[in-house]
């Protein structure tokens, strides 16, 4: 098993060999825009998975699936996206309007304690700010002479995580979800001269870090001989994320010309909850459907023709797997996935709340005599609209996954 998960692991250090961050215009409110893509065997079904259950696959879409992993088996996945978008409406520029980036996206790792409990740790990505864009000004007191406002955001939150899960009576299994979120967010104002040389800039740092938790029930069983089912719920209460501001002036030359921490508050996360179903036929045909909601508008943040609202997405996804036999016994050898869904971001901006639409279509495969799983998820969306001097974002994204299983604490026992 080692010499197999270091040939496993050495595969991330080509991972970051090119990385460019895409523009995300609507990134520079709150914690910047949140990740809700799972990068998981669910993201050909639209991140479809509250009720989804695998004994081969980590589905950290809902903690409490953990306990139907395979007993004595160790996974690990990894997971990778390259993302095009194309930018519309009036403050686009049309000689600068698209984008694209490749980056890495997850790292878990999941395994079996006992014959009920199973667990799962790892990194994945929890909100990003990535935005430029000037607006020139008229210098105060005169009719001609103006200067540029360059902005610039970027950043990320990050989540590192732990989950446990714990099936009862072989029906219920219920999991929590501890993590530790962190990340700095950077919002930067640079004055330019008319030649846009840099007269004075002005940089806004916040620090996040906390502990946040979320909760997950899934009740499953058989129908009939032909028909299973499985049934989830999420829920996570609202969490304060410690928040330090500090502020850096810089002066033409790069001097500093003021450094200080303005406060240290909080920022907050909402309630929020989910509900999904998943149906199986024959063990190769499913069909999952969920609803995702978060209650931002009662947090009472925002601005200048801006604020957060209530959050809602429904998705839902259709698989087929192709099963074989192999060695007396019926083993998947690959998958096929489409999913759709229709969102409202927590955002509205200029009286529109911004909504997010999309597809996705997914392929896998699981090698027989290798402990490694692929899967390539192309989705392709749209993010916002023209009207009210917005910016809609037409965006494909390539999802690339890969999975390692093996064996682990046998103890000399065979396989449960």
């Amino acid at each position: 098993m080692k010499f197999s998960l270091l040939i496993f692991f050495s595969s991330l250090s080509t991972l970051g060999l090119y990385a460019q961050s895409n523009n995300s215009p609507y990134s520079i409110l709150g914690i910047g825009d949140l990740d809700d893509n799972f990068y998981n065997r669910t993201s050909g079904l639209a991140n479809t998975g509250i009720a989804y259950r695998s004994s081969h696959f980590l589905i950290n879409n809902n903690p409490a699936s953990f306990s139907a992993l395979d007993n004595q088996i160790f996974t690990a996945e990894l997971g990778l996206r390259g993302s095009f978008i194309d930018y519309t409406g009036t403050p686009v520029d049309a000689s600068n309007n698209q984008s694209a980036d490749i980056s890495f996206r997850r790292l878990v790792l999941g395994m079996k304690v006992s014959k009920h409990w199973g667990t799962s740790f790892g990194l994945t990505p929890f909100s990003s700010e990535n935005y430029e864009f000037n607006a020139p000004a008229i210098i105060q007191g005169s009719t001609t002479e103006s200067v540029n406002h360059f902005y610039q955001g970027y950043g990320s939150t990050n989540k590192v995580y732990w989950a446990n899960s714990y099936e009862f009576f072989h029906h219920i299994s219920v999991g929590v979800d501890l993590a530790y979120l962190f990340g700095t967010i950077s919002q930067k104002d640079i004055l330019q001269s008319a030649s846009y040389a840099t007269l004075v800039s002005t940089t806004n740092n916040m620090n996040l870090t906390n502990l946040v938790a979320d909760y997950g029930i899934q009740a499953f069983g058989k129908i009939n001989k032909h028909w299973d089912y499985s049934l989830g719920a999420t829920y996570s209460h609202r969490s304060d994320l410690f928040a330090q501001y500090t502020q850096t002036v810089l002066g033409p030359d790069s001097t500093t010309l003021y450094s200080k921490t303005l406060r240290e508050s909080y920022f907050s996360l909402p309630n929020t909850y989910g509900f999904g179903f998943a149906l199986t036929k024959d063990k190769k045909y499913t069909i999952v459907g969920d609803y995702r909601y978060q209650g931002w508008s009662s947090l009472n943040y925002s601005g200048n023709n801006y604020q957060l609202e209530n959050s809602q997405k429904v998705s839902a996804g259709f698989e087929i797997s192709r099963k074989k036999a192999f060695y007396n016994t019926r083993v998947e050898k690959s998958y096929f996935q489409s999913g759709v869904y229709y969102g409202n971001s927590y955002l509205s901006a200029n009286g529109e709340q911004i909504k997010d639409m999309g597809l996705t279509i997914g392929y896998g495969v699981n090698a027989l005599k290798s402990p490694l799983s692929y899967s390539i998820v192309l989705q392709y969306g749209i993010k916002g609209t023209t009207s009210n001097d917005l910016v809609k974002e037409k965006y494909v994204n390539l999802t690339f996954a890969l999975s390692f299983r093996e064996v682990w604490n046998t103890r000399g026992r065979k396989w449960d």
